[in-house]
């Protein structure tokens, strides 16, 4: 009883933290979408008492992402079924529309809900146009062109309103005046009402389960009896699965490791259910057939999945696109050579990241020395940019769209694609939605804007470990990275793999723990990306027993679910000096 009680004293409080973080932010996108406070506090209301109720799980899938979908889903649903207001109550002065915040309100109050919330999203919480469509549940092309339309409105509202041309509103300039126009309200005293409201429904439900069970109960003993005195006949054997992929799981200092199986039982793993809807085939790399196939000058309009780098010279390296709606093989595309890039230390590497492919899969972006290269494959033309250091070491896209994240080991820059302009960053800057870095022993979870801005830091819990190599990151606030920790008893002697960890809630990672063999290097595990229902997806190295060779493959990595799953095999990397063109040089990313 003690035990369940410290449990529920817990989850409250890791409730009430999350709603005092997130619910000042959707009660004002809530008035912004039904444009009534007391609506909006119902719409917030309604969406804790739901997120309270659920919480075992939606804390597994992203409590912050649950309340602001249900919270759209519930504004946007309660301004649908107000009739817009046919004009000022009689009596009431006629409002100013040469105030700039009386203008927005005006403009707000003509725009359809769907895109007052796509406005609120975007300029508001500075989300981009694909977060905006996974909360608002819509098309991104449909989500763009609300977008689109609102911010005219809103353009064209304080032109008049500022006597200012358009060009002179930036989009800094629109969220300051919507913000400004509809201020964060105070937030009621709402959380300890959900909680409270949601634990009286659970113990409801629990009593009719109860009375229910026990009638089922009954049941099940008369049906025992009565087959007791039937003739046995032949009893079925269950099938006979040789792995469904769970993984066996321990505790380390309050963390849960999940171990990995051995190289050789990867193979036996069940198949990847959503590797045909990302479009990914059974084996990944250039293959060995040569010369590769040249992408076409006029560029190409399938979506990348998938890029290598192969070797076209002694340190020289081309791209080569996996366009699956297009051709099987990978093509080559006939830019000038990437060159490897080093830092200071004299580590050497070929720049490719999680992040090297942009969300819309038509733009790809590579850190050189002194510059990075932006790669259109609509047009096959490539851009370089000039960015006044020489050592840098990664690049890719924010997830805005729009900026370019280049780091090295001394600066952080920011590039926009569009005007070419370079920034230094005075703060650290991320090209993923979060990171995870450690510092001085200790691990922390950062957050990040659209535009690839810290926004929030936080100390992760668990066991002491080294981080390495750039993380992954998803919409609901997970990051994954690659790396080593402290072997103890519970985990087998293991000390590398993979650590997730969702910094909505309580930072308590989870790892999946690589097996400790002679077939097993170091830096084992590589985290590639985030796929459906919170699955990392990593690449696995290994030395095939038999022949010595590297045994390169893709597996899924179920981080809530504790289970893995067979993707694909990865070609091997050429050996070093090939003869043949067009060497696979091992580099390669999702």
């Amino acid at each position: 009883m003690a035990r369940r009680d410290a449990e529920a004293a817990d989850e409250a409080e890791e409730f009430a933290e999350l709603a005092a973080a997130h619910g000042g932010p959707a009660l004002r996108l809530a008035l912004l979408v039904t444009r009534s406070p007391a609506v909006a506090e119902g719409v917030v209301r309604h969406a804790l008492v739901g997120l309270a109720g659920h919480w075992g799980e939606a804390r597994e899938s992203g409590p912050a992402h649950w309340l602001r979908s249900e919270v759209v889903r519930r504004a946007v649903a309660e301004a649908l079924s107000v009739p817009p207001a046919d004009g000022a109550e009689a009596g009431a002065a006629a409002p100013d529309p040469d105030d700039p915040d009386v203008a927005v309100r005006m403009t707000l109050d003509r725009l359809p809900p769907e895109q007052r919330v796509v406005l609120g999203l975007s300029l508001l919480e500075d989300r981009t146009d694909h977060e905006v469509a996974a909360v608002v549940g819509r098309p991104l092309e449909t989500v763009r062109a609300d977008r689109v339309t609102a911010a005219a409105a809103m353009t064209a509202a304080l032109t008049a309103a500022l006597a200012a041309g358009p060009e002179d509103l930036s989009e800094a300039e629109l969220r300051d005046r919507l913000e400004s126009a509809v201020p964060e309200p105070v937030a009621p005293g709402l959380v300890q009402e959900a909680w409270e409201s949601a634990v009286t429904r659970r113990r409801t439900a629990r009593r009719r389960v109860v009375v229910a069970g026990g009638a089922a109960l009954a049941w099940g003993a008369l049906t025992w009896v009565l087959a007791r005195e039937r003739p046995g006949g032949p009893r079925p054997e269950p099938s006979h699965r040789p792995s469904d992929g769970r993984l066996s799981s321990v505790a380390l200092a309050g963390a849960t490791v999940h171990l990995a199986p051995a190289p050789e039982d990867e193979v036996d793993l069940p198949a990847y259910p959503d590797a045909a809807s990302l479009a990914l085939p059974a084996r990944l790399g250039p293959g060995t057939a040569r010369p590769l196939p040249i992408l076409s000058p006029a560029g190409s309009q399938a979506s990348v999945r998938a890029v290598y780098l192969v070797r076209v010279g002694e340190d020289r390296y081309q791209p080569a696109l996996l366009l699956p709606r297009q051709s099987p093989q990978p093509q080559v595309v006939a830019m000038a050579p990437l060159r490897p890039t080093e830092d200071p230390a004299g580590n050497v590497s070929v720049a490719l990241g999680p992040r090297t492919v942009d969300a819309d899969r038509h733009r790809l972006v590579f850190a050189q020395p002194g510059a990075v290269v932006v790669l259109e494959v609509r047009s096959a033309r490539a851009r370089r940019i000039a960015v006044p250091d020489d050592a840098l070491s990664e690049a890719g896209w924010a997830t805005d769209g729009r900026t370019v994240i280049a780091r090295s080991a001394r600066s952080g820059w920011l590039v926009d694609s569009r005007t070419e302009d370079v920034r230094r960053a005075g703060n650290p800057v991320n090209p993923g939605w979060a990171d995870i870095r450690v510092t001085s022993g200790a691990a922390f979870v950062q957050r990040f804007s659209g535009s690839g801005r810290l926004v929030e830091v936080r100390r992760m819990e668990g066991p002491a470990f080294d981080a390495y190599g750039p993380s992954v990151s998803n919409t609901e606030g997970w990051a994954c990275c690659a790396g080593f920790f402290a072997s103890a008893p519970e985990v087998q002697g293991r000390g590398q793999g993979l650590v997730a960890v969702q910094g909505d809630l309580r930072p308590l990672p989870r790892i999946l723990a690589a097996p400790a063999a002679d077939a097993v290097p170091p830096a084992a595990y590589r985290p590639l990306a985030w796929g459906p229902r919170d699955t990392v997806l990593l690449e696995s190295r290994s030395t095939d027993p038999a022949g010595g060779g590297p045994v390169v493959r893709v597996l899924a990595w179920d981080v809530i679910g504790g289970r893995m799953a067979f993707v694909a095999d990865v070609d091997p990397p050429a050996p070093e000096g090939a003869a043949f063109e067009q060497g696979f040089s091992g580099a390669w990313s999702l």
